[in-house]
């Protein structure tokens, strides 16, 4: 689907809806994010599978609508034994490649002032867990079965989508809010439930353009040199 779109679409100039005279331009930006990460567990709360997140990203945005996001982050994540209760936590580092479709933009054009827009995003991930010795201790301690997947470190593969609100602060400075979704391996929390693992993520960021998103459009350009050959042409053959 991202390929046909890419040959549809191509990255063609597309002109402001608010200004003629200004097209986009492509361009990067270095965005930051932290917020909490969701590990899907048995927990009797909620809170309890809560843990931090925090990223750091470089968005190429090649089209108005489009954008491809590389991205290094992680921090933590939690399991629950059920029986008895007794809750653990791993640290992971997570790199992610995401493609970005600005929706506001693929629905209506490319706007240069547009405070906020709505963007989805879908892509993989390459998690490293380490750190698990909560779990182990907890395995060693009580001789459970349930944490049947333990391990010391791994590596891990995960698919990612979610959705966002970029708010645009200034021509070079945005805003963002994100929730995204992350499927990973049933070995991933070190539990065998026969099904894949999940952790969900919610994150605030801020982003900085390595200049602006616009630029004068080469159509206006032209429009007015083609007025301006004209008028000369008019003026001249009055003289005549």
């Amino acid at each position: 689907v991202v390929v046909a779109l890419l040959l549809c679409v191509g990255t063609y100039a597309q002109q402001s809806k608010t200004d003629a005279s200004v097209e986009f331009r492509p361009h990067w930006n270095l965005q930051l994010q932290g917020g909490a990460a969701y590990t899907i567990g048995e927990s009797s709360s909620f809170g309890d599978q809560i843990s931090p997140a925090l990223f750091l990203s470089t968005n190429y945005r090649f089209h108005h609508a489009m954008a491809l996001r590389l991205g290094l982050g992680g921090w933590q994540a939690k399991g629950v034994v059920v029986s008895p209760e007794m809750g653990y936590s791993f640290n992971f580092v997570q790199l992610n490649a995401d493609m970005k479709f600005d929706l506001s933009s693929f629905i209506g054009g490319f706007n240069h002032r547009r405070v906020c827009s709505v963007y989805a995003f879908a892509g993989v991930g390459g998690i490293y867990g380490f750190d698990n010795d909560e779990a182990t201790k907890i395995a060693e301690a009580t001789s459970t079965d349930e944490l049947e997947y333990l391990w010391d470190s791994k590596a891990f593969v995960a698919g990612r989508f979610g959705l966002g609100l970029d708010f645009r602060a200034s021509d070079r400075v945005s805003l963002s809010l994100e929730g995204n979704a992350n499927v990973l391996s049933d070995h991933f929390n070190s539990k065998r439930a026969d099904n894949c693992d999940w952790q969900f993520k919610l994150l605030a960021g801020v982003a900085v353009n390595f200049g602006k998103n616009h630029r004068t459009s080469q159509a206006y350009l032209d429009a007015q040199a083609a007025e301006q050959a004209a008028r000369l042409a008019a003026e001249r053959e009055a003289a005549e």
